[in-house]
């Protein structure tokens, strides 16, 4: 700031002088500043929830598309094995083999215990991966939270330290 400025202040208080017009102008700069930092502190927040937040949305979309996977991948097993077993029965009723016959029966058997745990398997694995994108849209939630929490400590830090200069600034100029 120039002289004529700091003179023109000091003027303006009445009865102040220039070294006290100077310590004055000084601690509004740092006011300035202390309110320029708090507010990016606040952006720099914001414009992590939102991150966060989008993150949440789209792991939680992930979880859902996992859970439509799998089920249509047990869809899918459940038609191939009832497909097998149509061409099974075909299979063996042209080849003259009795369908009541305990072999047949054991093989028909095997076949269907097989599918089952297949599905099963599918479908735990789908649960599984779910589970994975729900505990990721937590974390991202834990993420948002944290960065409120994050921007109210900087905001003290910032307020503290500019009381601090604030003071020093005082002492340095008071007559």
């Amino acid at each position: 700031m120039c002289p004529a400025t700091i003179t023109a202040i000091s003027g303006a208080a009445g009865g102040i002088s220039g070294m006290q017009g100077l310590g004055i102008v000084s601690m509004l700069g740092q006011g300035l500043s202390t309110m320029a930092s708090v507010n990016a502190q606040k952006q720099s927040m914001q414009y992590q929830q939102m991150q966060a937040n989008m993150e949440e949305r789209q792991y939680k979309s992930q979880a859902e598309a996992e859970t439509l996977q799998a089920r249509q991948q047990q869809i899918d097993r459940k038609k191939s094995y009832l497909s097998q077993l149509s061409t099974n029965r075909a299979l063996m009723s042209s080849s003259g083999i009795e369908m009541d016959s305990p072999s047949y029966r054991a093989f028909l058997k095997a076949n269907e215990k097989v599918a089952k745990k297949d599905i099963n398997a599918i479908g735990l694995m789908g649960a599984e991966a779910r589970l994975s994108k729900l505990r990721d849209a937590q974390q991202s939630a834990m993420t948002g939270r944290a960065a409120k929490a994050n921007y109210k400590s900087g905001v003290a830090t910032t307020v503290g330290r500019s009381l601090l200069s604030a003071a020093s600034t005082y002492n340095e100029f008071k007559t």
